[in-house]
C-alpha cells in the first residue's frame, strides 16, 4: 500500500501514516522490527508499505520511501480544515433560544394498566 506519512519521531524511529485507500491510519514501528537499515520518516514523505491488522489497529511493515517531502504541510493542512469545520458547525445560535420540538401524538400514547383478575 501506497502512504504520506502524518507524524513520525526519528528518535523512537515511529510514524503514522495516511493510507491510499483512505481508510483507518497505519501505525509503524521500525524499533519493533529488524534494524536492518534506518528508517527514518519525516511527514509530507510518500512511503510504500504492507499492511496488516493487529488488535484492530492498522500495522505498517516493510515500509519504504518512495519520495521525500511530497505532501509538505498536509497534516497542517487537515488540521486547519477540520478546524473550519467543526467552527462553522458546532457555533450556537447567538440567540441563545431553545427551540421545542413538536411531539407526535401516535407516539406518546400512556400506558394501559393490568389489572389482574
Amino acid at each position: 500500500m501506497f502512504g504520506v506519512v502524518l507524524w513520525s519521531n526519528v528518535k523512537d524511529e515511529k510514524a503514522v501514516f495516511w493510507c491510499e485507500d483512505h481508510g483507518d491510519l497505519a501505525y509503524f514501528d521500525a524499533a519493533a522490527m529488524i534494524a536492518d537499515e534506518q528508517r527514518q520518516f519525516k511527514p509530507g514523505d510518500m512511503v510504500q508499505f504492507d499492511v496488516s491488522i493487529e488488535r484492530k489497529t492498522r500495522r505498517a511493515t516493510n515500509a519504504r520511501l518512495i519520495e521525500s517531502n511530497v505532501c509538505n504541510g498536509l497534516l497542517d493542512g487537515l488540521r486547519s480544515s477540520v478546524a473550519e469545520e467543526n467552527a462553522t458547525s458546532v457555533a450556537a445560535p447567538p440567540t441563545g433560544e431553545i427551540v421545542p420540538f413538536p411531539q407526535k401524538a401516535n407516539m406518546l400514547r400512556p400506558l394501559k394498566r393490568c389489572e389482574i383478575g
